[in-house]
């Protein structure tokens, strides 16, 4: 919606890890590329459009701040009214998430340190892989990798974004991720005919009627203590996911003890470790168990054959 009101630009600053590498961070994970994530390589940002839980739709520009003292995250907003103080705390805690600032991959780094013979794609403080906001978007997000190349799930994260995210003041062509609600309200068969969802627009529709309705508590799936295990069979019990979904929700809730397996983790193992021949699951498996509880992060920073 047009409006004739000046944009407000206000910035902050969110404390990081040390070390902290946050070009890797943002850059590692193909979600960067995903709507309503832009990375803009001139000038090192990461920029999104963000709908706050007040209904304003703003604009993030995420930078490293490391020229000050201490190690930082400059956030740069961009809206139409000033962000009060619980908009300001929100952001934060976005941020965090998406940048996994409270992950500790201590133990990851000094096992890499231990692992002889391996050689990883890992930069210093490096190992943080970038995510979205919420549990929800990174569900929908991916349900839209499943059995598709690429180049689709790109296509269908732009087409929902587009057809059911709420714009930015004066740039409609900035839209920010739907809201369960929205997807709600529009139904399966609107995101089968307008998204190219295909058949997973069932599950993107219920996995939001179920949030909506508050059967589906997805804060449940982020407690820290409940055992990987018994957090594995609840992703399984999604409709749509499946072990290499499960897998890949895992990492993004950082747990890293399996594997998600595809065509492109296949063709890695194939390459580099049995001279171009195929791998069993099994075979896959093995090259990674001495990794342990970060099998997925080896495998991700694994450098190629």
């Amino acid at each position: 919606m047009k409006t004739n009101s000046q944009p407000i630009y206000q910035t902050f600053e969110e404390s990081t890890p040390t070390p902290f590498d946050f070009e890797a961070t943002a850059t590692e994970h193909g979600w960067v590329v995903l709507r309503p994530f832009e990375w803009q390589p001139a000038t090192a940002a990461l920029s999104r459009i963000h709908r706050l839980a007040n209904g304003q739709v703003v604009r993030l520009r995420l930078r490293d701040g490391n020229q000050n003292p201490t190690s930082v995250v400059q956030i740069n907003v961009e809206s139409i009214e000033p962000a009060a103080p619980a908009d300001e705390l929100e952001i934060r805690r976005a941020v965090r998430r998406m940048l996994r600032l409270d992950e500790d991959l201590t133990d990851f780094y000094q096992l890499a340190a231990r692992m002889n013979g391996w050689q990883l794609r890992l930069r210093p403080g490096g190992g943080r892989l970038l995510r979205c906001p919420t549990l929800f978007e990174d569900i929908v997000y991916t349900l839209c990798t499943t059995n598709i190349a690429w180049s689709g799930t790109i296509r269908m994260v732009e087409r929902l974004t587009t057809e059911l995210g709420e714009p930015f003041p004066d740039g409609p062509q900035w839209q920010a991720f739907p809201t369960p609600a929205a997807i709600a309200s529009a139904g399966a068969e609107f995101l089968r005919q307008k998204t190219g969802l295909g058949y997973r627009s069932a599950y993107v529709w219920e996995l939001a009627v179920a949030v909506v309705e508050g059967r589906l508590d997805l804060t449940k799936l982020e407690d820290p203590t409940l055992p990987t295990e018994t957090l594995h069979d609840e992703l399984r019990r999604l409709k749509g996911v499946g072990p290499y979904a499960a897998a890949t929700l895992l990492m993004i809730l950082g747990r890293y003890d399996y594997l998600a397996i595809d065509t492109e983790l296949r063709a890695h193992v194939s390459k580099k470790y049995f001279d171009g021949q195929p791998a069993s699951e099994a075979q896959i498996r093995s090259i990674y168990a001495p990794w342990g509880a970060w099998q997925y992060l080896a495998y991700w920073f694994d450098s190629p054959a």
